[in-house]
C-alpha cells in the first residue's frame, strides 16, 4: 500500500469511529473529530479550516451543533464519509499538494475545482464523454472536485452516473437548476457515494424534491441564483430562515449576472458569527478563497455547455477544439511562487 492510500485508510478509520460516537455524545464527539482533523492536516488550508471549525465548536450554544446533529441523523453515513474524504483528503490535502507542485512546474495556475455546464440537448456540443475526458486529464494533476451544472430538465442520465462511479477519488456537486430528478436516478447517484445533489430553491417543486431526498437519506444541498441587486435581501432574518424548510445543512449562493460573488462577505460573516443552523457559501467568492489558500491566488475555471471557457473571461478558446491542458496554459494566470 502506497503512502497516499495508507494515509487515507488511517483517516477513514478515525472518521468511522467519530461518526459512530456522535450518536452517544454529539458535542464532545464533534469537537474530537475537528481536533483530529486538525492533527491530520498537512497544508495551511487544512490547518486553517479545521482550526476555524474547532473555534466555532467551542461555543456550546452554536446553532451548528443542531445543524450537524440533524445532518448526521438524516444522511447516509457511508455517503458522508466517502464524500468527506474525497473533499478533505483527495482534493484539499493530497490533491492540493499535487496542484501546487504541478502549477509551479508548469508555470501557470491549476484550479482546485472545475465548473462545467451540461445539457443533454442534442444542439449542445459538450457531452458526457467530454466531461470524462476533462477529468481523466486533470485528476492526475490533483484537480479532484467538479461542479456539474445541469441547465435544463433531462431524463435520467446513466452516462453521468457512470462518470461518478469511474472516478471514485473525485468529489462531484451536481447542481440541478429545475429540481427535476426521479427517486430512481437519485438512488443511483447516492450509491456512488461521491456526489452531492444540489436543488435550486427557485424551482417550483424544490421543497418536495428535497423532502424525497431527505427521506432516502441522500446527500443533498440547496442553491439559490441571485442578482447583484438582491444582496441586501440577505440581511433579512425572516428570508434567511425560510431556507431552513428545505432540510439542508448547506446553501450555495450563485451570482447569476457576474462572477464577482457579491454575497461572499455575507456568507463569510454568517459562518463566523454562527447566526443560523445552516452553512452559507457564495460559490464564486469561496472558490476564489479556497484557491488562494491553496495556491496564493484566486482563480475560477468554468466551461459552458458549448465547451467555451467562461472564466477566466476574455478568451475565445473552446475545450472541444483545444486540449484541456493547453487551454489552461493559454488562459490561467501565471503561477507566482510565494515570496
Amino acid at each position: 500500500m502506497d503512502k497516499k492510500n495508507f494515509s487515507r485508510v488511517l483517516i477513514e478509520t478515525v472518521v468511522d469511529r467519530g461518526i459512530r460516537d456522535v450518536t452517544d455524545d454529539p458535542k464532545r464527539s464533534l469537537r474530537r473529530l475537528a481536533d483530529m482533523g486538525k492533527q491530520f492536516s498537512e497544508g495551511r488550508f487544512q490547518k486553517a479550516s479545521f482550526g476555524h471549525i474547532t473555534n466555532l465548536l467551542k461555543n456550546d450554544d452554536s446553532p451548528y451543533y443542531e445543524m450537524l446533529e440533524d445532518f448526521l441523523a438524516a444522511v447516509d453515513h457511508k455517503s458522508i464519509k466517502t464524500f468527506g474524504l474525497n473533499m478533505g483528503y483527495d482534493s484539499w490535502t493530497y490533491g492540493a499538494r499535487l496542484i501546487r507542485r504541478e502549477s509551479e512546474k508548469r508555470g501557470y495556475m491549476l484550479p482546485w475545482v472545475v465548473q462545467i455546464h451540461y445539457d443533454k440537448d442534442p444542439i449542445c456540443r459538450l457531452k458526457a464523454k467530454d466531461i470524462d475526458g476533462i477529468i481523466n486529464r486533470l485528476s492526475p494533476l490533483g484537480v479532484n472536485t467538479y461542479v456539474i451544472i445541469k441547465e435544463h430538465g433531462m431524463p435520467d442520465d446513466s452516462e453521468l452516473v457512470r462518470i461518478f462511479s469511474d472516478h471514485p477519488e473525485c468529489a462531484f456537486f451536481l447542481f440541478i437548476n429545475d429540481a427535476q430528478i426521479s427517486k430512481e436516478h437519485a438512488e443511483k447517484i447516492k450509491e456512488t457515494g461521491n456526489a452531492v445533489i444540489s436543488i435550486n430553491i427557485e424551482a417550483e417543486n424544490a421543497e418536495s424534491v428535497c423532502f424525497m431526498l431527505r427521506k432516502m437519506k441522500a446527500l443533498y444541498v440547496i442553491h439559490y441564483r441571485y442578482g447583484a441587486d438582491e444582496v441586501e435581501r440577505f440581511s433579512d432574518d425572516e428570508y434567511i430562515n425560510s431556507w431552513l424548510s428545505y432540510g439542508s445543512a448547506f446553501i450555495f449562493l450563485i451570482q447569476k449576472d457576474s462572477d464577482k460573488g457579491l454575497a461572499g462577505k455575507f456568507a463569510k460573516n454568517s459562518r463566523m458569527q454562527q447566526e443560523y443552523p445552516i452553512l452559507v457559501w457564495d460559490v464564486y467568492s469561496d472558490i476564489r478563497l479556497v484557491n488562494e489558500m491553496i495556491s496564493d491566488m484566486p482563480f475560477i475555471f468554468e466551461i459552458s455547455s458549448e465547451g467555451d471557457i467562461i472564466y477566466p473571461a476574455g478568451s475565445d478558446i473552446n475545450i472541444l477544439d483545444t486540449d484541456i491542458i493547453e487551454a489552461l496554459k493559454l488562459t490561467a494566470p501565471p503561477f507566482l511562487p510565494p515570496s
